[in-house]
């Protein structure tokens, strides 16, 4: 077979796969590359073979590293041979429950791939409760940082009205499960359009597992946002809408490393210390955790959602 021919055979052979994927309905990204070899194969291939096989091996590498739907594991940004990497949306229902003065929110939902495929048999609960003394706070944003990036000072201002939330995500059937607990900041902004976009941040330490997790150790990570097309300048109008309830899209993205090549914790001296050994008991802890949170200073005045003061909002 001729260059020239084996070139018609492939362009062929890229239109049938192309159109398998159109019928299909995948991702834009590799239509795109596909139609752009197909083009190159036309101009190229018939003059030099050279360019027929490197078209070929981007192919190759193009499906190598193209995921099915509900596919969610990452091996190729692991870090080591015994580390596993997870990256997936939860698609919750949030509300804002509990009394005014301990409210929290609580979600639910299925979990998707990337491209919105939902996981089968999958399902995710979490809680995040929130201090209403800040909630003024999370319209505040942190100050110009100051140069170079790579090396102290960093300026924390209006990063630190963080609460604590705690994960449950759920796989086959409840079979497989890991809950995390950590650190979450929340932010709001009000948008051009009258609206307003809230996100929340948060870090999670595995604290237990089922199944496949269960002894697993490791960390994730989560973005989650939320959109109000009308966000009211009345802070009871504000907590009214939180109430209501409203859709939330979270990346969450998991560094883990399983059981198996978890080694298990020495005992003796290599053990690291119990906290109340290291820091007194549990009664002087207490103790001082209460002297500190004596000590903090809050503002004159409560603030909203979004900064303004409760004293000066408009009545409803």
């Amino acid at each position: 077979m001729t260059n020239e021919n084996r070139s018609e055979s492939l362009v062929d052979a890229l239109d049938k796969i192309g159109q398998t994927l159109k019928a299909g309905e995948e991702s834009k990204a590799v239509l795109k590359a596909i139609d752009k070899l197909r083009e190159d194969l036309e101009n190229k291939a018939a003059e030099d073979n050279k360019a027929v096989m490197e078209a070929l091996d981007k192919l190759y590498d193009l499906f190598a590293s193209y995921s099915e739907p509900g596919d969610i594991e990452y091996p190729k940004i692991a870090n080591g041979p015994v580390e596993l990497v997870l990256a997936f949306n939860n698609h919750e229902h949030i509300k804002l429950e509990g009394p005014d003065e301990a409210p929290y929110f609580s979600s639910h939902g299925p979990l998707t791939d990337l491209q919105f495929n939902e996981i089968p048999g999958s399902w995710v609960d979490t809680t995040f409760p929130v201090d209403p003394s800040k909630f003024g706070e999370t319209g505040t944003w942190p100050p110009t940082q100051v140069q170079p990036f790579d090396r102290p000072p960093v300026d924390n201002t209006n990063t630190t009205n963080h609460g604590y939330s705690k994960q449950a995500y759920f796989f086959n059937d409840h079979v497989d499960s890991f809950v995390t607990v950590g650190p979450s900041l929340p932010k709001i902004v009000r948008t051009s359009n009258g609206g307003a976009q809230f996100w929340v941040g948060s870090i999670g330490v595995i604290a237990q597992g089922t199944g496949k997790y269960e002894g697993a150790r490791g960390v994730t990570t989560y973005v989650g946002s939320g959109y109000f097309d009308y966000w009211p300048t009345a802070f009871p109008e504000q907590i009214a809408l939180l109430r209501a309830g409203f859709k939330a899209l979270i990346g969450t993205y998991l560094k883990v490393v399983l059981r198996d090549n978890v080694a298990e914790q020495s005992s003796g001296e290599d053990s690291p210390p119990a906290y109340e050994e290291s820091q007194g008991t549990g009664d002087e802890w207490e103790a001082a955790q209460q002297d500190s949170e004596a000590s903090i200073e809050l503002g004159e005045e409560e603030r909203d959602f979004g900064g303004q003061p409760k004293s000066k909002r408009r009545r409803s």
